[in-house]
């Protein structure tokens, strides 16, 4: 414990000093505004404050991806009146918005935001850029902050680490713009709080995304019988059909389009063999690092492992040898007791076993899911009171998005059977992945009676992720019948794109 806090006390005091140097780069996007344009924008922020106001959570994500320009745009668009961002820093100072602490669920990466520079950062593609494809990027703060000030837009800060308080509040000041900060989570919050330039909102209640509630008309009713402010969701559209508000148009473009690159050819893929046997390379599977330089080389090689599974992938491998080699790493996952390693070298082993359609990559997706190994007790954090099975949430969590792209009548069995589910059986599993499967059924198996089944099922979030995949896609008649059949109060979410 106390190396752990002497290591986050030398972090705090490089980032100040890599913020302090690279305090260009924070605003190198703050446009030049007049003092009228100025009074009318606070006349704005005022008005919306003043209102019942709905802020989202990570931006629109029904209509690009989450945490990108084109969501926090898009929240606007509809008729929302802020976004919740979440805040992290590069390696060399440049404040950014990106949720997680590991890139690899979202980027083609490894490691933390902070482990890398701007310029470095700036190149890892989305794996799931949606429909802004390579235009898809991971914004700067001062970028987002830009185009909030631009549509006198509310904000909830959500400062991912410690340390960055300070240029936050400067980022603020420089813009004038302390008055769109309507929400901020306490934690790493530090100078920003104490501002007495700050006045915050109180939420009606807790996120209505969280059980997909945010498309729930009677959910959203009761919410805004509460006492406080506002409405925090995922999607705007059914709060504000709620509130009476007209829903707006989403633009297709890009808010900064990129430059075409010409990149420089990608670097050849090490031979199969060469792969395989770098995956096989693991009589350290089991054998758990205690020390810190342990720890560390021992993430080294499972990352190492990660990233030769993902080669296969790309390589589109297909030979027995190879197909064992990634079973073998399923089967065992590599143990560690930092959560951002253990595991996963099994995690991208099953991900591309699924999307190479091997031949038994259902089945051993299934397998993983229902497994509680008795070997995770070495690796079991006692400080979180959760079954032991969750510590192999890496793995499991990545099942149905992997799924989704496999269909077959495997596939769909799966995801029946795990909605089949009681909550507490689906607790001993992993975190509950009810939506997940639901998005996934669907996703295999796009058919108005599938849509049905789902709308009519005992969970909310399931229910309300019928509903969302079914507007995602309101243009095929089976979708559309779905929800007049299904949900025809959703009928009047559904906007041009």
């Amino acid at each position: 414990m106390k190396n752990r806090l002497i290591q986050s006390r030398v972090w705090c005091a490089r980032m100040m000093l890599a913020l302090v140097a690279c305090g260009g780069l924070l605003s190198i996007c703050i446009a030049g505004e007049t003092a009228d344009e100025a009074r009318q924008r606070h006349e704005r922020v005022a008005e919306r404050r003043g209102r019942v106001h709905i802020i989202c959570h990570r931006g629109a994500s029904e209509f690009a991806h989450e945490n990108t320009l084109e969501a926090y745009r898009a929240t606007f668009e509809l008729g929302g009146d802020g976004n919740e961002i979440d805040i992290r820093a590069t390696k060399d100072g440049v404040l950014v918005c990106f949720h997680d602490d590991m890139l690899d669920r979202l980027l083609a990466a490894y490691g933390d935001v902070g482990d890398y520079t701007w310029e470095e950062l700036r190149r890892f593609p989305f794996r799931e850029p949606g429909r802004f494809g390579r235009h898809c990027r991971i914004p700067t703060l001062a970028e987002v902050f830009e185009l909030h000030r631009r549509t006198a837009g509310l904000i909830h800060l959500d400062i991912k680490r410690p340390g960055l308080d300070r240029a936050i509040a400067e980022l603020l000041t420089k813009m004038e713009m302390w008055d769109h900060v309507a929400y901020c989570n306490e934690t790493n919050a530090g100078v920003i709080v104490q501002d007495s330039r700050l006045r915050l909102c109180r939420y009606k209640g807790p996120g209505l995304f969280e059980d997909r509630g945010d498309v729930d008309p009677g959910v959203i009713a009761e919410m805004l019988k509460r006492p406080g402010d506002g409405l925090i969701v995922d999607d705007p559209r059914a709060a504000l059909v709620a509130l009476g508000r007209p829903l707006g148009k989403v633009s297709k473009e890009p808010v900064s389009p990129l430059p075409r690159r010409d990149d420089a050819p990608a670097a050849p893929l090490p031979s199969e063999q060469e792969l395989i046997a770098t995956l096989r390379d693991a009589a350290d599977w089991n054998r758990v690092a205690e020390s810190p330089a342990e720890r560390a080389a021992a993430g080294e090689r499972i990352v190492k492992r990660a990233r030769a599974a993902e080669m296969l992938l790309a390589a589109k491998a297909s030979s027995p040898e190879a197909l064992a080699a990634l079973e073998e790493r399923v089967r065992n996952r590599s143990l560690h007791k930092d959560w951002q390693y253990h595991g996963l070298d099994g995690a991208m082993a099953l991900r591309s076993l699924i999307l190479l359609r091997a031949p038994n990559a259902v089945e051993l997706a299934r397998f993983t899911l229902w497994r509680d190994d008795p070997a995770l007790e070495p690796v079991v954090n006692p400080m979180w009171k959760n079954p032991r099975s969750w510590t192999d949430f890496r793995v499991k969590m990545l099942i149905f998005p992997a799924l989704a792209k496999h269909k077959g009548e495997a596939t769909e069995k799966l995801c029946r059977d795990y909605l089949a589910l009681s909550d507490e059986a689906a607790r001993q599993l992993s975190p509950p992945q009810f939506g997940e499967a639901a998005k996934t059924l669907l996703a295999v198996s796009p058919r108005t009676e599938t849509a049905l089944e789902l709308m009519h099922h005992r969970l909310r979030a399931v229910r309300g992720e019928a509903v969302f995949f079914c507007l995602r896609h309101a243009n095929p008649k089976w979708a559309r019948a779905a929800l007049e059949q299904g949900a025809p109060h959703a009928v009047a979410y559904i906007v041009e794109q």
